[in-house]
């Protein structure tokens, strides 16, 4: 069930629409999110494509859905943990307002869940929902994770067993500016997911830390029952209390396997009371080993991040899977979210089963992923745990704060400078440590040293062309001459109307791109990097796009679509009004008159068969 080289899942895979669907509405959640992962996944969700794309590299089917991803997807992650890309990139914008940060009460809380409930729609049939469970972040990291994935069709009865998993969309909507359209929840009451659970036979929701409607919480199912028989334990994060409470709930055979440096950290007297096991080190280093890494991508630590606890009582076995971690906070003060399955206790998915097959290199094809831990090589750990404490109190009561911001046309100049305002006068400092900050488009200037305790007015940045404008702020804390955290954060600004037309049009900029867009949206076909020349078959205009003759490929997919598919027509329309928009008298439009004039006669036929239907 678990391994390591035959159960491998794509993340961007589980995002596809099944044949013949497309996606309706997508709700994802993560506690990190990293902006380049968020750039590529709309084109798997809306054109099946591999998450392989770089905003740098951008085509056309990537340009498509990332314009249109906030009408139709929305990411909830927890504030203060957007990581900084690795160079801002303008289309970020068209982000922006599906992004939802979710803060929480206290700054030892977090928003953790990794799941994304996906809703797809066939021209013919009913609605299929798609369920992603998992314990891996929306981000490019490539740790070790678990994951669940579960198509339901939407039937004519109410299932109950998604209780629960319309009570953690509830309370996402309430944590954000979103809205859910009411015809998703009404039909994720009726989709069956349970239809094919392999050797399991029941499924079970668990959005830890979330009110069900009825005056009570969910918690942690791993911990509210009275006994296990055995328990596997498989989390990147333990601490005491939590290993000494499931201690006690198992009677008999007890296995842990975790990050050394974690084991590290707890007491031994609790650390007794199980097999305790450590992810290899050769797994963690395998990239940087010439035998084993890639070469075309960069060498990256790969350590554990899954959370899976796997227990038995009597002859039946559980399986709970998800964002939870072993530690106090997963119980349930974080917002979590698990999937439970049970079965009968069979080979392959009992405690022993997937322990051996975890540990043992003969059961895994010589693919051990965890060895056994030894206590004597134990390395003190407590002073990087504190500053890991002190870092996350800064980060919450920095996201706490306003900040308000400014962007000003310079004078007689086509560029923008902001102004920053935060009052920090309530905003505190533990010794030692420092916050710095900049707009995420600074690419040259020195980040500004937030003053602690002050009301910070900050005038120093300007010379943003609108279409480089952004909401977000970069921070960086720092202890001592180390920087230990970047992240950013959103202000408080009003930013010109015109900006996403602006940076749309500054990417679809001649009329060889406009047609090769043009031929995107009519057939899906043209999916070649923007800018980059094609051959004699690749390129819709086959010359200048100035005559007629030179423009036939499109006014014959104009044709199929006006027959065949007519919605395509709107989407072509809003490209036209979209470049039209952001033309100026002295900028050659990328339209041609010709074009445009034989356009309007599609345009008015389409209008006609609307009236008529």
């Amino acid at each position: 069930m678990l391994h390591p080289k035959q159960n491998r899942i794509d993340y961007g895979n589980q995002l596809v629409p099944p044949e013949g669907y497309a996606l309706d509405r997508a709700i994802g959640t993560t506690y990190s999110l990293d902006l380049e992962a968020l750039m590529v996944l709309p084109v798997a969700l809306f054109y099946a494509q591999p998450l392989d794309g770089q905003p740098s590299e951008l085509r056309y089917d990537m340009l498509d859905a990332i314009t249109k991803a906030a009408e139709k997807i929305t990411v909830y992650c927890q504030k203060a943990h957007i990581k900084v890309p690795r160079k801002f990139h303008y289309l970020t914008a068209y982000w922006e307002k599906g992004i939802e940060e979710v803060q929480m009460a206290h700054h030892a809380q977090s928003f953790h869940p990794k799941i994304w409930v996906i809703r797809y729609t066939h021209p013919e049939g009913p609605p299929k929902y798609r369920l992603l469970v998992t314990s891996r972040n929306l981000t490019f990291a490539r740790d070790w994770d678990v994951a669940f994935a579960a198509d339901g069709t939407v039937g004519d009865e109410v299932v109950k067993q998604n209780t629960p998993l319309i009570d953690f969309l509830t309370d996402l909507e309430k944590r954000g500016k979103t809205k859910i359209p009411e015809s998703f929840y009404t039909d994720l009451q009726r989709a069956k997911f349970d239809s094919d659970l392999g050797r399991f036979n029941k499924l079970t929701f668990h959005p830890i830390g979330v009110s069900d409607g009825r005056n009570k919480g969910y918690t942690n199912p791993v911990s509210t029952v009275k006994a296990w028989d055995e328990i596997l334990i498989i989390s990147p994060f333990v601490d005491n209390a939590t290993l000494k409470k499931l201690a006690q709930l198992s009677r008999k055979r007890r296995y842990l396997l975790s990050r050394k440096e974690e084991l590290d950290g707890i007491d031994l007297e609790f650390l007794n009371d199980y097999s305790c096991f450590q992810f290899s080190k050769l797994i963690e280093l395998s990239e940087f080993n010439e035998d084993l890494g890639e070469t075309d991508v960069g060498e990256t630590v790969q350590n554990l991040h899954a959370k899976l606890f796997i227990t038995q009582e009597g002859d039946k076995v559980f399986w709970f899977l998800g964002s939870a971690n072993c530690t106090d906070p997963a119980q349930d003060r974080n917002v979590e979210f698990m999937v439970g399955l049970k079965g009968p206790s069979s080979s392959g998915i009992r405690v022993r089963d997937i322990f051996h097959q975890l540990t043992n290199p003969e059961k895994a094809d010589g693919v051990a992923l965890f060895e056994p831990y030894d206590p004597a090589l134990r390395v003190a750990v407590a002073e990087k745990k504190n500053v890991e404490l002190a870092i996350r109190k800064i980060k919450y009561d920095l996201s706490q704060l306003a900040f308000k911001g400014d962007a000003v046309l310079i004078e007689n100049a086509t560029t923008y400078e902001l102004h920053i305002e935060v009052d920090a006068r309530s905003f505190g400092l533990p010794t030692g440590f420092a916050v710095k900050m900049k707009p995420a488009c600074e690419e040259q200037k020195k980040p500004f040293l937030l003053q602690a305790g002050q009301f910070n007015a900050i005038n120093q940045y300007s010379g943003y062309a609108e279409t480089r404008l952004s909401p977000f702020l970069e921070f960086e804390i720092w202890y001592g001459e180390t920087r230990y955290s970047t992240f950013l954060l959103m202000m408080d600004i009003v930013l010109p109307a015109s900006r996403l037309n602006k940076i749309f049009s500054s990417i679809i900029d001649s009329k060889e791109k406009f047609l090769k867009y043009l031929s995107f949206l009519l057939t899906g076909e043209e999916t070649s990097l923007i800018g980059e020349s094609g051959n004699a078959q690749s390129n819709p205009g086959k010359g200048s796009g100035n005559t007629l003759f030179d423009q036939l490929p499109i006014y014959e997919k104009l044709l199929i679509a006006t027959s065949r598919y007519p919605d395509k027509l709107v989407a072509v329309d809003k490209l036209m009004q979209r470049l039209k928009d952001e033309s100026t008298d002295n900028q050659e439009s990328v339209i041609s008159q010709e074009f445009e004039e034989f356009w309007q006669i599609f345009r008015e036929y389409h209008q006609t068969l609307e009236h008529a239907g």
